[in-house]
């Protein structure tokens, strides 16, 4: 099955669809239930289409918002994303009414914590797994935490889980392939001229690339034209 791709003239377009493209899948799926559930990446773009989104009138309180992965460093810290997201929601009113659920980074006991992640996000969905996961991609290839070369792309009995080797300077938690080809929609946002050859490796499903071994199955891939390559 190949990727479902949408390309787009800029990043910043990319971002503006991108929050379209999940305003009206929340308004549809909160017709059928009484919630909605996403996990999302960080990123510039992302960040973007966040700014945008929470503009949008929506019943907030309706909606939880989980991580996709986060770097462990204390509460605040500018490396975490759970600090960029609040700085781009300030002032909207997604600060009181969206349901966020912060990854637990902080804890003493990783696994545990990982594993309390993952049951946190079972007893909220109850069990339906996620509406939407956000996923970007790195210039090598990596997506959510799913480090190349890391023993986090082994995990197949866990649906969260952390890096065992620094990347970037951090140990990451993050969600792994369990729960990502679980997930009802998978939204990609990757946008650079530096992602061009990663790109077209995730459109040939090139499972020797961590992005490449998640499930396309009901994925939507926004791209600019620089990094589709065009």
């Amino acid at each position: 099955m190949s990727l479902k791709t949408e390309i787009f003239p800029s990043a910043d377009q990319v971002a503006k669809e991108a929050a379209a493209y999940i305003e009206q899948l929340i308004r549809e799926t909160l017709t059928q239930k009484k919630s909605f559930s996403m996990a999302i990446s960080g990123g510039r773009t992302p960040w973007e289409m966040l700014k945008i989104l929470s503009k949008a009138s929506l019943p907030w309180q309706r909606v939880n918002l989980f991580q996709v992965d986060e770097r462990v460093a204390p509460d605040g810290h500018a490396d975490r994303n759970l600090t960029q997201l609040f700085q781009v929601i300030e002032g909207s009113p997604l600060v009181t009414r969206l349901r966020i659920f912060p990854m637990p980074v902080t804890a003493e006991d990783l696994d545990v914590a990982s594993e309390d992640y993952a049951q946190l996000i079972h007893e909220i969905t109850e069990g339906e797994g996620l509406d939407l996961i956000h996923l970007g991609m790195g210039s090598d290839g990596h997506t959510a935490s799913l480090i190349p070369g890391d023993r986090v792309l082994e995990v197949n009995d866990r649906d969260v889980a952390c890096t065992e080797q620094l990347y970037q300077g951090r140990i990451r938690m993050t969600l792994t392939y369990p729960l990502l080809n679980s997930a009802k929609r998978i939204l990609w946002i990757v946008t650079g001229a530096e992602k061009q050859e990663m790109v077209q490796r995730l459109l040939k499903q090139d499972a020797s690339i961590p992005a490449g071994a998640v499930n396309q199955a009901n994925s939507l891939l926004m791209v600019d034209q620089i990094a589709f390559g065009t």
